[in-house]
C-alpha cells in the first residue's frame, strides 16, 4: 500500500523541528513536545523549537459551505507537512468544546492536478487518490487533529529534480470525513470536507470539491502567495450571533449568524487607532493579517478617518459606514463612504460629518479591499 511508504505522525500537541530550513510553524510552542499515535515512529526532537515562517492555512470546509477547521501546510529539507485541525462548535451548545472529530483522511500532494485518478468518479476518489503517488491516508476517528509526514521523494512531481531549483508549486488536496456531533456528544451527521481555496475543476455538474496550492520554502524567506482579501478595523463590536464567530466575546449587534467583521464604538473625542485585519474569517485574528492601522480623529461634529498600510499591501478599494446610529447593514456597497483605486493605494482619508445626539457614542465600519500585490 502507498500509504505505508509515508511516515504518518499525528500530533495531538503540534511542535515539530526542522532544523537548518529556516520554517516556522506558528502554533509551536517550545513548552511542549510531540507526540504520536501508538505504533508510530516519532522523528521530531521535542526539544527544538521551528524557525519563521515557511507555512499557509486554508479553511477546511464540510458540506461545501460549513467552516469546521484549518488544514495547515508547510516544509522543511527533507518532507512536506499536512495538518488537519477541528475547531467547529455546535452554537448551540455551551460547554466550549469542539463539537466533531475526524474519520478517514485522505490528502495528495503533487505539481500536477491532472495526474490524480479521479475513479471515474465526479471529483477525485478520497481511496483512490490516497493510494497513488503523492497520496496517503489515515483512520483519525476520534481525534482532531493529525499531521501526514510526506518525504519529499513521495511527492508526485513531475519534471523536477531538485525541489530547490526553482520556485515549484504544488497541489495540495486535503479530504477529510469529517462526523458532527450535538451538544451530548452524539453524532448527527457525516460530512465530506475539503480543504483549500480553490474550487476544484468540475468533471461533471455539482461535484464540489477544494484544493490549495502551496510554494515550496526553500530558504528564510516565506514564499508570498499573492492575495486580495476583505479586510476590516478592529474595533470593539461584531455582527455576528455565532458563538463559533466571536472567539474574544465580544458584544454584537446581530446582524447575521457568521460573517466576520468588526465595528467602532467612539465614545471620546480625539485620536484612535485600530489595527486592519485581512482574512480573518470567523472573527479570528490568527487565521488573519494584520495589513494596516485606521487612524480615527473625532472633535464631536466631524472625522478624519485615515486608512494606512502596512510595507507590502495596499488598498483596491475602501467603504466607510460612519453614523450616530448603530448600523444595520452589513454589506460595504451601503455603507455611504466608497473609493476605489486604480492604480492600488497605500493610504486613503475620508473627512465625514459625525455628530452625537446625545447617546454618548458614533458608530464606524472599516472595511477596505487589501492586496499584497502592489504597484
Amino acid at each position: 500500500m502507498m500509504e505505508n511508504k509515508f511516515r504518518l505522525i499525528a500530533l495531538i500537541t503540534v511542535i515539530v523541528s526542522f532544523l537548518g530550513f529556516g520554517c516556522q510553524n506558528e502554533m509551536n510552542d517550545p513548552d511542549k513536545v510531540s507526540s504520536t499515535l501508538p505504533g508510530v515512529e516519532s522523528t521530531f526532537d521535542s526539544e527544538t523549537v521551528v524557525t519563521d515562517p515557511c507555512e499557509i492555512t486554508w479553511d477546511l470546509r464540510a458540506g461545501q459551505d460549513i467552516d469546521v477547521g484549518s488544514v495547515i501546510v508547510t516544509n522543511d529539507a527533507d518532507n512536506i507537512y499536512v495538518t488537519y485541525l477541528l475547531d467547529y462548535q455546535d452554537g448551540n451548545c455551551e460547554d466550549g468544546i469542539v463539537d466533531a472529530e475526524f474519520g478517514e483522511l485522505h490528502v495528495w500532494v503533487g505539481n500536477d492536478l491532472t495526474l490524480i485518478d479521479n475513479g471515474g468518479e465526479c471529483r477525485p476518489s478520497p481511496g483512490q487518490m490516497a493510494g497513488q503517488d503523492g497520496g496517503a491516508s489515515f483512520d483519525a476517528t476520534g481525534l482532531i487533529e493529525y499531521t501526514f509526514v510526506i518525504p519529499w521523494d513521495q511527492v508526485n512531481l513531475v519534471g523536477v529534480d531538485d525541489v530547490c531549483n526553482k520556485d515549484l508549486l504544488l497541489n495540495v488536496v486535503t479530504h477529510a470525513e469529517v462526523k458532527l456531533k450535538d451538544c451530548d456528544g452524539e453524532v448527527t451527521a457525516n460530512e465530506t470536507a475539503y480543504g483549500g481555496p480553490i474550487d476544484g475543476p468540475e468533471i461533471c455538474s455539482g461535484a464540489w470539491w477544494y484544493f490549495g496550492e502551496y510554494t515550496v520554502c526553500c530558504g528564510d524567506v516565506p514564499p508570498q502567495v499573492p492575495f486580495c482579501e476583505t479586510a476590516f478595523a478592529k474595533g470593539g463590536w461584531v455582527w455576528t450571533t455565532g458563538k463559533k464567530s466571536n472567539p474574544e466575546k465580544l458584544p454584537s449587534l446581530e446582524l447575521t449568524k457568521n460573517r466576520w467583521g468588526w465595528v467602532i464604538e467612539l465614545t471620546q473625542i480625539g485620536d484612535t487607532e485600530y489595527e486592519i485585519w485581512a482574512g480573518a474569517g470567523l472573527n479570528n485574528t490568527s487565521k488573519g493579517e494584520l495589513v494596516g492601522t485606521l487612524l480615527v480623529s473625532w472633535d464631536g461634529s466631524s472625522a478624519s478617518v485615515t486608512y494606512s498600510m502596512l510595507d507590502g499591501y495596499c488598498l483596491e478599494e475602501v467603504h466607510l459606514y460612519a453614523g450616530d446610529m448603530k448600523p444595520t447593514t452589513i454589506a460595504p456597497g451601503q455603507y455611504g463612504n466608497i473609493n476605489e483605486f486604480d492604480p492600488n493605494a497605500i493610504s486613503h482619508t475620508f473627512n465625514v460629518v459625525l455628530e452625537d445626539s446625545g447617546d454618548g457614542s458614533v458608530w464606524l465600519i472599516a472595511h477596505a479591499v487589501v492586496c499584497n500585490e502592489c504597484p
